[in-house]
């Protein structure tokens, strides 16, 4: 008798259960759709949590205005202004000395839910502070450092088919830029500043890129700092995916799939209600 019950309303408690999970985690997709990922009065951060002080982002909305005004320009132009927008755009905070929940860094469960219960429980600090490979939820959320900022400009520069590859140090990132005529120049989308030369020339005279960085407005110290990390070893790499393969599957997967999967709980659930619906009127039927 026991296990006639079971065989009857099991099957039927896991449905519910089902529709019960879809329903909510669609409810955490929907209300992401309008939460705001950046973290309030980004920019006015306590000492010490800034690398430049002052370094106010723009807001999403302005970052995507400013990206629409310069896609009528071309080759280098483009290139030089996307370079300045990314920098104006991204807040490079000490990744490892703020809240990773205030600075959603741990990726809210609004957002992704499988981003978020990855960085909670699999204890990979990669994802416990996470690096938004798609440009545009890193402009949203508006923080990032080196590495970003130059993921950043690499997708701007692809969407206007520029060829360009991301050139990282054992310190620091950078883009190098491959123009007409192979006119090649070295970007740092970080620090908002055009190196006007291109890897071979970097790699042969490195003490070239203090200027560039000082007539920016930096610090000696940050500039020497610089020129130091250009004398050591670099791998480059020809796109975002190259540069992270596993975290750019996993992100645009789970971005995909955290839709998917509400929607198949939902759908088994009501084909298998719609079912039983079905083989109870029969059985009421004289």
């Amino acid at each position: 008798m026991i296990a006639a019950k079971t065989r009857y309303y099991l099957p039927l408690a896991v449905s519910l259960l089902m529709a019960v999970t879809g329903i909510a985690l669609l409810s955490i997709n929907l209300y992401g759709l309008f939460a705001d990922i950046r973290k309030d009065d980004l920019g006015q951060e306590e000492p010490g949590l800034l690398r430049f002080a002052g370094d106010v982002p723009l807001s999403y909305r302005e970052s995507l205005a400013k990206l629409g005004d310069i896609q009528q320009l071309d080759g280098l132009e483009y290139a030089l202004e996307a370079n300045q927008l990314v920098q104006q755009s991204l807040s490079h905070i000490h990744w490892h000395r703020v809240d990773p929940i205030e600075y959603r860094q741990l990726i809210p469960v609004w957002e992704n839910y499988f981003l978020y219960f990855t960085g909670l429980f699999s204890n990979l600090p990669q994802f416990e502070r996470y690096h938004f490979v798609d440009y545009r939820r890193s402009l949203e959320r508006g923080i990032g450092i080196c590495g970003d900022a130059s993921m950043v400009l690499s997708q701007m520069l692809d969407k206007k088919g520029i060829e360009n590859r991301i050139v990282s140090y054992g310190g620091h990132v950078i883009t190098e830029v491959t123009l007409g005529d192979n006119q090649k120049l070295l970007l740092d989308p970080d620090f908002g500043v055009n190196l006007d030369m291109s890897l071979a020339d970097l790699q042969a005279r490195p003490a070239d890129a203090y200027l560039p960085y000082i007539e920016a407005g930096y610090k000696e110290k940050e500039a020497l700092a610089l020129v130091r990390i250009y004398t050591t070893r670099h791998t480059t790499y020809d796109s975002v995916y190259a540069f992270m393969p596993r975290r750019y599957l996993f992100e645009y997967g789970s971005y995909i799939l955290k839709w998917l999967v509400p929607a198949f709980l939902l759908l088994v659930s009501f084909i298998y209600l719609r079912h039983r619906a079905r083989v109870s009127a029969r059985k009421d039927t004289p």
